[in-house]
């Protein structure tokens, strides 16, 4: 199964279950649990610096307990009948080191049954159909996490607002008291972690037992501070210290310290995991009110409205109100609605189709079940995404969009449409997932993120240019680029575009690459406010291009469009631009030339960029008509004109967009070739890159004073010519 000599083929899961359960139940685990804690669960933060201190081999390393392995222990240990499991503190034992083979055994056992069998007649593998399921168990199990503390008491709090006396009748305590009770716990326990890690640094020995006390609360002091709450409190997240949790009998059955994760020891209460209690706010009270069968339409109601308003803020907080519509209803050709959209984003010639869902995954599709994982993944994923490219397609053919005030909403002519699923909760695995399940249409790779994941991209990408550059980025490589985790993708793309090496074909992302993004959104948890890290293009500066970007991705929608192809372009290919554009200005100066003008073409259209003597009408007119002549000649429908002035210190002084369908036209034609005939031309083809620039070259023609050269190539420069 692997090449370490030394790791034996792993047992059967029960009887790794069985040696898990003895283990758990020794005298003195609890103890022992806390060591493992303060050894893989610690997080150091440098408030001046930051960013997490913690060795980047600890931080990514695979050898750590997750969330689900650390709780596997405790809800095995509180079915001990013994108080010894607690009371008594072992020594010298090797607790530790059988917790790690152990779990590393049922690793791999999940890992072995998820290996397609290979048959030895044939010399292939049998249909990995059958091995989804076992693949997605052990994804799911071992997968990252999506949601950070703060986002979870965030959401936690308005997702339930709606449910208050519901709460206050049935649970004894509304969300607002849970929180706040929470947030005492989590800042208590955290003040003791820091004082015992401050105490360590300066060389004191703590047993494992000072570490256990540093992880207890006092019962008598929330009530003091929460009053009768607490016992209603206590009531829903706390599980006894012993002979509970008595159907947890395999990894994947229902753990209930998952679900209730303070381990109650009469006057205390033992935090094993504060994520995993922080992750239970947001998650208990949604099974608490699916058991009363009367309030199940309002419950759905509550959560739909949670989810689709809860997205629509936080792409408001990117494109602004004005370009965010919630539930909007399409029309075609009839009265009758043809679709429905959550959330619609119009920016510019940008349409974001954001179709939200409410939707978990259940116990029996963790496990590894296939009918399970299906009917969760077409509920939660493909769905959505094929209600949204029913809709895209709707738009593309001339569908009325009417918002909820009856209203029309504009559409753009020629719309660049995105497709969006957005989950309340996260979809452990989903990005791997969606390569073996999702039944997608060719070029139309959909974004499939949570609102965790989504509110980080939202806060990591804040201007709309730079968050819809993502999203075409993120389409690009649904294919060719793997991981487990979206953060990993986003890390990349800070760092590299989410480009591709000229050699490779395709990547895996580790979890290291989440480094800068982890590093940003945990600086929230800790409640220290730092500056989001700047993306390639935020630092790359070259002369000329930084100031055009930066000034077109503050410009008008419309240019929207133009700017996300110029990002798209490599920084050999934007460098070049810098150099001819700097070449044209210093030509223009020199000459005093009315206007010089060069072309290049992009992914989705063109670009006509002019350097003018001044700023005139007949200078317009000629840019434009350049513009409109490379359109035509190259068949696209989308073509830019940048006019730059050198008698001025602005960027950009003139605009112009002309997005329409291309057809074949006389006149059009005809114009053309008028523009072309005031123009001597040749054209020039040479390196840029790692692919070719053609240019042409023109000389004056002494009867006007407009004078064009035309370069063009793709996103990328390969040298298409035009």
């Amino acid at each position: 199964m692997n090449n370490d000599r030394q790791r034996p083929e792993p047992r059967a899961f029960t009887a790794i279950f069985a040696d898990l359960k003895d283990l758990a139940q020794s005298e003195g685990a609890l103890h022992e649990i806390s060591g493992l804690v303060y050894r893989d669960w610690v997080i150091t933060y440098d408030q001046r610096d930051g960013r997490v201190t913690n060795d980047p081999e600890y931080r990514w390393s695979t050898s750590r307990l997750n969330k689900n392995e650390l709780m596997l222990l405790v809800g095995l240990m509180v079915q001990s009948p013994s108080h010894h499991t607690y009371s008594t503190v072992a020594f010298d034992g090797d607790f530790v080191e059988r917790t790690d083979t152990l779990l590393r055994e049922l690793h791999d056992r999940i890992l072995v049954d998820a290996i397609p069998a290979f048959d030895s007649v044939t010399r292939t593998f049998a249909d990995g159909h059958d091995h989804v399921g076992p693949l997605a168990r052990e994804a799911i199990y071992y997968g990252a996490e999506n949601f950070y503390t703060h986002q979870l008491l965030k959401f936690t709090r308005v997702r339930y607002r709606d449910d208050a006396t519901w709460l206050l009748r049935n649970a004894g305590v509304s969300i607002r008291p849970i929180i706040d009770i929470t947030t005492f716990i989590l800042n208590r326990i955290n003040a003791q972690m820091s004082a015992i890690g401050h105490l360590r640094g300066v060389g004191q020995i703590f047993g494992n037992g000072d570490l256990t006390n540093s992880l207890l609360i006092e019962k008598s002091d929330l009530r003091k501070r929460f009053g009768s709450k607490v016992d209603a409190y206590i009531g829903k997240f706390a599980t006894p210290i012993n002979c509970a949790n008595k159907c947890f009998t395999d990894p994947f059955a229902v753990n209930a310290v998952a679900i209730a994760p303070l381990i109650d020891m009469g006057q205390h209460l033992y935090v094993a995991n504060q994520f995993r209690l922080v992750e239970s706010l947001y998650e208990s009270p949604f099974y608490w009110m699916g058991l009363d069968k009367a309030y199940l339409n309002t419950q759905a109601a509550h959560r739909g409205a949670f989810l689709e308003q809860t997205t629509a803020q936080i792409l408001r907080s990117v494109f602004g109100a004005d370009h965010v519509f919630e539930n909007v209803i399409l029309h075609h050709g009839s009265k009758d609605r043809a679709g429905e959209i959550d959330v619609l984003v119009i920016y510019g010639e940008f349409v974001l189709i954001v179709q939200a869902k409410s939707k978990r995954v259940t116990m029996k599709a963790r496990a590894g079940d296939l009918d399970a994982l299906n009917a969760d993944f077409t509920g939660a994923i493909q769905a959505p995404y094929e209600q949204a490219l029913s809709c895209g397609n709707l738009i593309q053919r001339g569908a009325r969009c009417i918002s909820t005030d009856g209203k029309n909403v504009d559409l753009p002519h020629l719309p660049r449409i995105f497709p969006v699923v957005i989950l309340s909760d996260p979809f452990p695995s989903s990005t791997l997932l969606s390569h073996s399940l999702l039944e997608r249409s060719p070029g139309s790779a959909p974004v499939i993120w949570d609102i965790g994941v989504l509110d980080c991209v939202a806060r990591t990408l804040p201007a709309p240019i730079d968050l819809l550059f993502y999203l075409q980025c993120r389409a690009q490589v649904f294919e060719t680029v793997m991981s487990d985790s979206e953060y990993n993708y986003l890390g990349y793309h800070i760092q590299a575009k989410l480009a591709l090496p000229p050699d490779v074909d395709g990547m895996t992302l580790d979890r290291d690459f989440a480094t800068v993004v982890d590093d940003f959104m945990l600086a929230a948890d800790f409640g220290i406010s730092v500056a989001r890290p700047a993306g390639v293009l935020e630092r790359l500066s070259i002369p000329a291009i930084s100031e055009l970007l930066q000034f077109l991705k503050h410009a008008d929608p419309q240019l929207s469009s133009i700017v996300v192809d110029l990002y798209d372009f490599s920084q050999a290919a934007l460098e070049d631009l810098s150099k001819t554009i700097l070449a044209i200005r210093n030509e223009v100066r020199r000459t005093r030339k009315a206007i010089k003008a060069f072309s290049i073409l992009t992914g989705t259209g063109g670009l006509t960029y002019a350097v003018t003597s001044d700023f005139s009408e007949p200078t317009c007119t000629s840019a434009e008509m350049i513009g409109r002549k490379h359109k035509y000649d190259q068949r696209r429908e989308r073509w830019y004109v940048i006019v730059d002035c050198v008698r001025t210190e602005r960027p950009v002084d003139g605009l112009l967009s002309l997005v329409y369908s291309w057809v074949e036209d006389r006149t059009e034609a005809t114009n053309s070739e008028t523009v072309a005939s005031i123009f001597n031309s040749t054209f020039q083809e040479r390196r840029v890159g790692e692919g070719n620039f053609a240019e042409r070259q023109h000389q004056e023609y002494t009867s006007s004073p407009t004078q064009e050269s035309s370069a063009a190539h793709d996103a990328d420069v390969t040298g298409e010519t035009g």
